[in-house]
């Protein structure tokens, strides 16, 4: 799911946002049906229908911040992130309730321990509470992360909920000219950034494009705790450490994930 088209005029719209969620779902939902008879065994093909899990991610969420003009490792990254993904979350769950009461709801569906769950009572509204109630849900899991690497790459925006590894890189052809010619590329955001501002350097570039390299790690831990806060099931991201980091640093960060509720 892209959020940085939603960003224009360093403003969220949350309206479009809320509004594309029910049907992300519904097809995510379908999507199941459709994949059944590509399963390799029996046993992938009963979880799928018994439990149909969802893995609806975010991407471009790096991206998102500088349109909005705030740095990844801040504590108001974090506060916008909180609210987008409790949207995220809870649109999903009222999306998945909508569509029980029309589909049905998944199999193994426990009414009590859904309405138990700590996770729906901290992400779903008063509305969307009573909808779960009502008439259950579709899936048994909506939402995870993923790094979406090549995803990403394709569309030109950043992975999942990554920082910008980084602002440019050198890459090679060897068969254009006959020889081998190193050129520079900058990453897209920053590209176009620079040539709407006039600037030529990376270094001219405000202080809110920071890069893996540059930010403070513990604060790409905290990013990560707040959106698994709203996420039901994992997400995959990764945190970049300098090579002079030592088996200490690398523990603190363990520490700092086990800390903010990380799965992984």
């Amino acid at each position: 799911y892209v959020l940085n088209p939603f960003t224009e005029n360093a403003q969220i719209d949350f309206a479009a946002l809320k509004e594309d969620l029910f049907y992300i779902v519904e097809a995510m939902d379908d999507i199941i049906d459709e994949n059944l008879p590509f399963h390799a065994l029996q046993e992938q093909r009963d979880v799928a229908t018994k439990f149909r899990n969802l893995g609806i991610g975010v991407m471009g969420i790096a991206d998102m911040l500088i349109k909005l003009g705030i740095k990844y490792d801040t504590d108001e990254a974090i506060e916008v992130c909180d609210k987008i993904a409790f949207t995220l979350a809870n649109e999903s769950i009222k999306a998945s309730a909508l569509l029980a009461k029309e589909e049905g709801v998944y199999p193994r569906f426990n009414k009590e321990a859904v309405l138990q769950s700590e996770f729906l009572n901290k992400n779903a509204t008063i509305e969307t509470f009573e909808l779960v109630k009502k008439y259950g849900l579709r899936n048994s899991q909506i939402l995870t992360i993923a790094p979406t690497g090549s995803l990403s790459t394709m569309l030109g925006i950043s992975g999942g909920i990554e920082p910008i590894f980084s602002l440019s890189y050198t890459r090679k052809t060897e068969s254009l000219h006959g020889e081998d010619v190193y050129y520079k590329v900058f990453t897209p955001i920053a590209d176009n950034y620079m040539k709407a501002h006039g600037l030529t350097e990376e270094e001219q570039l405000p202080e809110f494009f920071v890069t893996t390299q540059t930010l403070n790690p513990l604060k790409r831990v905290e990013m990560q705790g707040i959106w698994q806060e709203h996420i039901d099931a994992s997400i995959s991201s990764t945190v970049n450490l300098p090579n002079s980091a030592t088996v200490e640093d690398v523990e603190e960060l363990y520490i700092h994930a086990w800390e903010k509720g990380l799965k992984g």
